[in-house]
């Protein structure tokens, strides 16, 4: 039987199984038997389909499909959105936006926008700023932007926003500070970046067998995890055997 013969066939079993295991029509089994891929498509378009388009996964399915094809959908509607009503929450809103696409220059100026009245201290704003400021590699804004933040509000913690101000630190120069941040950054930072960002510092500041102990330690926490973390972590993962002559 030639290939597409076995595809096909295997199709219509899954169908099959499907029809039953869901309760649908028993007609559907003829129709997907006798009607081979005419059939197979109808059954797809009329039950299963409707059923993707309701449940979460689906919509995740249509949503990563509607941004490949679409991929400046939502920037355009956020854009239309902030013009005909211009306020914090639509400029934040459109800004975010600009963030994923790494339009820094634009988020940047429209974050800076926010930045007044009751919203002129707002932290969400200020670590937005700050990834943008740190996109457009102005560290010593993207420091000023953390620093306000945490003047405004002592208690915010976010470890993205610690991640951004050791490597603003780094971007500036200022290796022994910048140090000091990785280091307590490592210690609760999610994966194996900010402790091999920290490895990496360490060499470049001198320190090569710190940083080898770092590296050691970024290799073993992998390694002893289940493999998920390993997929999550494979760049870091490489990066230190890299480093450590694996």
């Amino acid at each position: 039987m030639p290939i597409i013969g076995v595809v096909v066939l295997a199709l219509q079993v899954l169908l099959v199984v499907h029809v039953m295991k869901t309760g649908r029509q028993t007609y559907w089994v003829f129709i997907v038997m006798m009607l081979p891929l005419v059939g197979a498509i109808a059954y797809f378009v009329v039950e299963i389909l409707p059923d993707l388009a309701h449940s979460r996964a689906g919509r995740r399915m249509a949503k990563d499909l509607d941004s490949v094809v679409n991929p400046d959908r939502e920037l355009r509607q956020l854009t239309r959105e902030a013009a005909r009503a211009d306020t914090v929450e639509n400029r934040f809103k459109l800004a975010k936006e600009c963030l994923s696409k790494n339009r820094f220059q634009e988020a940047r100026e429209l974050l800076e926008g926010c930045l007044h009245g009751i919203h002129g201290e707002d932290p969400s704003i200020l670590l937005a700023l700050a990834r943008a400021r740190f996109g457009l590699q102005d560290f010593t804004g993207t420091l000023e932007a953390l620093d306000r933040l945490r003047r405004a509000d002592p208690n915010f913690q976010s470890a993205e926003g610690h991640m951004l101000y050791a490597r603003s630190l780094e971007g500036r120069g200022d290796i022994e500070r910048a140090l000091y941040e990785f280091e307590a950054l490592a210690g609760y930072f999610a994966g194996e970046e900010a402790r091999c960002r920290y490895g990496l510092l360490l060499e470049r500041g001198g320190r090569p067998d710190e940083a080898r102990e770092v590296f050691a330690e970024v290799i073993r926490s992998v390694e002893l995890a289940p493999k998920a973390y390993y997929r999550d972590q494979h760049e870091w993962y490489e990066i230190a055997r890299e480093r450590l002559g694996a």
